[in-house]
């Protein structure tokens, strides 16, 4: 076997079928190298069996001479997708039961049991959470695997969930992107076509992917859809276009898994072989095949082919290597791979868990109505129990192998639960053929009947019986025991309860309201009832109308930054401009000012300021500004990508820090913000005491160099050096353009070398309209504070040691001039402007979308 086979290895993910290892996952473990193992409920019975399942899977790894640890992976969603299920585990709700309690801070609860149970069965890795937005009731494959049917609120449900994993050590993998939310096909047996353009999905599908990326997530796995507006060739997962967004537009650098290759969606259309160079090509770094094991090996030798022919670049392999192990290196260890954990632990663990998710399904089991005023039952009343018989769809993936197969759901374990409040409850199962003549006089002569359904608007025989019955019996309460969708359109049906999962820990909670014992908390997470949609109207910012209204919001929003009407009004009214303002009636109650370069076309947007007046703040009026901000510059412009911090005019160069809540609300809407640990600041000093240091003074002068105010006759020369050292900012070169010394005198400082040449400049302006109508901030420091900025030191010498003194010169200057203090914006810098005194006036994180 060549190294680089073993490397091509790495790249997979496989399944296979059985208990123990087999011969099949040996050979490709030992001969192939592959670098990851996917299981599914097929290869577990017991604990004892799984845990050491793991366990020998790693041991044949190490033995192989593997240099790290396999990556072994699971969907463990959750809910209705649940592989390791009761009573191996504890039974955790899934999203859409979680997200029927509206709290997130569950769903974090739910992920930091989902990682205590993974770890202590040494699988390291979820192939959960689920970032599509079931936007499409009738989506066969998604569903309830979806927290609901709202962009924002799936990110915050799947956000809190990946972090709960990650702080168990699991490797969460969000899914499946760029959204399969918004289709009635299932990718296991065909290819979903999605026609919406990048704009639709800029404001659908890729936000909860987008907030996933700003926070870092470690791993992120394709859809197998087609997106024509995207990419009218390739589906997502072998596309280089829909990829581009979350590598290129996302700046996405983590590892890229593909969904099953084996999957009808790739299968049957490009091959699972060739679909396996197609998505490395594309972007993926972790190919998953889960079932037939010589197309595992074919997949491998076929992409290790590629890379030797040069048909998959040297350079896209190496990247994807180096994914891989980079999540590998962050998470796995060989300690941890081959340790073995204690059972006694994992009866402790269930135990904890039970009671933690006890209380979480009494939040989440849903009363959607009851017109009929038929709850509560008595526990002696004739109660007739109809179960779906037979031809159920299973819905969303549950046994792996997609939605074909019917689910196979026991009744006895739901009507135990009923039967705990009325013993005498009589059990029908109704078949697709419909209710025989006996079984309807049972059905009307009860008081009261409970209907079940599973999936019911996928089950058009479900369907019709539930809406026949509420006309022919006494009093009918439904329960949708998964798809919440089932009655929500059936007026018919007055009475009707969701779980969200057809689990017996959510129908014992149902079980619990009907008859009385418990109050109904959960609410629909689809619909109205998730919507964090704000009510405001979004519309383009009119400077005759709306300018007095801005300057009063700043004012409110903003208390710590208030500036003077007069200096507001050029800064906001630009060229340059594209403001944006939102109103909730006539009222303006929330701005986001935003700029393009301010010369030639443009190339870069800055989002200057965003801000809502804090009576509207948390009604998602910040997110509409923001969102209707990037469509406007995605059509108008055709530019996805937005800058926190501007240039000119200048306000902030990125998130002030000391803003409550501001770096959390733009990670949370996909902004990436630069490290913590990372510095950009304003800076500030008084200077009627200043005195330069003389060892910067006379470092400078000792290697020939003098420092002087612009001259009218110097002013050529210093644009031409600004154009050839500064070219890449174009507006920094404009500052030097306007700042004439005919018109402006002393407002630049020069370094001249020992020939007399320009080699340093800043600028060094008095509080004056040039300082005023370009930067914001330096007048809240006092009235008679000037500023230097654009601080530039030919390329040719920026060894030479005069930077600091050029700053100190145009200190000097500023101060013989009866300036008393000294702004300098944006610094990146970090201790060199105090060097000579400056200290941090505030701190901020850069960031772009």
């Amino acid at each position: 076997m060549s190294d680089l086979q073993k490397e091509v290895g790495q790249l997979f993910a496989v399944g296979f079928h059985g208990y123990t290892p087999s011969p099949e996952i040996k050979t490709l473990i030992h001969e192939y190298h592959v670098g990851g193992i996917v299981l599914f409920a097929r290869n577990y019975q017991n604990a004892e069996q799984l845990q050491a399942l793991t366990l020998a899977l790693q041991n044949e790894a190490r033995l192989a001479g593997h240099q790290r640890p396999l990556l072994i992976g699971i969907d463990q969603e959750n809910g209705q997708v649940t592989r390791i299920a009761p009573p191996i585990a504890t039974q955790i709700p899934g999203p859409m039961a979680l997200g029927a309690t509206h709290d997130p801070e569950l769903a974090y609860q739910a992920g930091i049991a989902t990682g205590e149970t993974l770890g202590f069965f040494g699988i390291n890795m979820n192939y959960a959470p689920v970032c599509d937005i079931n936007s499409d009731p009738l989506n066969p494959v998604i569903g309830v695997r979806s927290p609901g049917d709202d962009p924002e609120f799936v990110s915050r449900f799947a956000s809190a969930a990946a972090r709960g994993l990650r702080e168990q050590n699991i490797i969460p993998s969000v899914k499946h992107f760029p959204g399969h939310g918004d289709t009635s096909t299932d990718s296991h047996y065909g290819l979903p076509v999605i026609e919406k353009t990048r704009d639709d999905l800029e404001r659908c599908e890729l936000i909860p992917f987008r907030r996933a990326v700003a926070e870092n997530v470690e791993a992120v796995m394709t859809a197998h859809i087609s997106i024509p507006h995207i990419d009218d060739k390739f589906p997502a997962t072998l596309s280089a276009k829909a990829l581009g967004i979350l590598r290129n537009d996302m700046g996405y650098d983590g590892m890229i898994i593909t969904d099953c290759l084996e999957m009808d969606g790739i299968r049957s259309t490009f091959g699972t072989e060739n679909g396996s160079v197609l998505a490395l090509q594309a972007g993926s770094d972790s190919l998953m095949m889960c079932h037939t094991f010589d197309v595992h090996v074919a997949s491998i030798k076929r992409v290790t082919k590629a890379v030797q022919s040069g048909e998959v670049s040297r350079s896209r392999f190496d990247d994807a290597c180096r994914h891989v192990a980079k999540v590998k290196d962050k998470f796995l260890n060989w300690d941890v791979a081959l340790r073995q954990g204690d059972f006694a632990d994992l009866d402790a663990l269930k135990e904890k868990q039970s009671q933690i998710f006890k209380g979480i399904y009494d939040r989440s089991v849903t009363l959607v109505r009851d017109d009929a005023g038929a709850l509560p039952l008595s526990s002696t009343s004739n109660v007739v129990f109809l179960f779906p018989g037979d031809g159920t769809p299973a819905g969303g993936a549950v046994d792996g192998e997609g939605t074909g197969k019917a689910g196979d759901y026991d009744s006895a374990k739901y009507l135990n639960t009923l039967r705990r409040y009325n013993q005498s409850i009589t059990e029908i199962k109704y078949p697709k053929a419909g209710l025989s003549e006996e079984e309807w006089s049972v059905v009307r002569s009860a008081d009261a009947v409970i209907f079940v359904s599973m999936n019911a608007t996928e089950s058009p025989y479900q369907l019709s019986l539930g809406k026949a019955l509420p006309s022919q019996v006494q009093s009918f309460v439904a329960i949708a025991a998964c798809q919440p969708y089932d009655w929500l359109n059936v007026p018919e049906v007055k009475t009707y309860l969701t779980t969200y999962e057809p689990t017996v820990e959510s129908f014992s909670v149902v079980s619990d309201i009907i008859f009385g014992k418990k109050a109904p908390q959960g609410s629909l997470p689809i619909g109205s009832g998730a919507s964090t949609k704000s009510t405001a109207d979004v519309a383009p910012f009119n400077a005759e109308t709306d300018l007095d209204a801005i300057i009063s919001v700043w004012r409110e929003a903003l208390p710590t930054y208030i500036l003077p009407a007069n200096s507001l009004h050029p800064l906001i009214v630009r060229k340059n401009a594209h403001h944006l303002v939102a109103r909730v009636g006539s009222d303006l109650v929330g701005f986001c000012l935003a700029y393009t370069n301010g010369q030639g076309e443009p190339t870069t947007v800055h989002i200057a300021v965003l801000a809502v007046a804090p009576k509207f703040q948390g009604q998602g009026i910040g997110t509409a500004l923001l969102n209707e901000t990037r469509s406007y510059f995605r059509k108008q412009l055709n530019m996805n990508c937005l800058k926190l911090g501007s240039t000119f005019p200048r306000f902030w160069p990125g998130v002030p820090r000391e803003l409550p809540g501001a770096q959390e609300f733009f990670i949370h809407r996909g902004f990436r913000l630069s490290p913590p640990e990372a510095r950009s600041t304003d800076l500030y000093q008084r200077i009627r005491n200043f005195q330069s240091p003389e060892k910067y003074m006379n470092r400078a002068r000792d290697r020939g160099f003098r420092f002087a105010p612009l001259q009218p006759e110097d002013y050529e020369e210093c644009l031409i050096g600004q154009r050839k050292n500064f070219s890449d900012n174009a507006d920094w070169v404009e500052a030097y353009v306007k700042l004439h010394p005919k018109n402006y005198p002393s407002c630049v400082m020069t370094a001249f070398d020992s020939e007399n040449r320009q080699v340093g400049w800043t600028l060094m302006l008095p509080p004056v309209a040039a300082l005023n109508n370009l930067w914001a901030f330096p007048q809240i420091c006092g009235p008679n504070t000037g500023l230097i900025g654009c601080v530039g030191i030919d390329a040719d010498h920026r060894a030479s040691g005069i930077g600091l003194a050029l700053v100190c010169h145009a200190i000097e200057n500023m101060k013989e001039r009866g300036i008393e203090g000294v702004f300098v914006d944006w610094v990146a810098l970090d201790g060199w402007y105090e060097q000579i005194g400056f200290k941090t006036w505030r701190s901020y994180r850069p960031g772009e979308i």
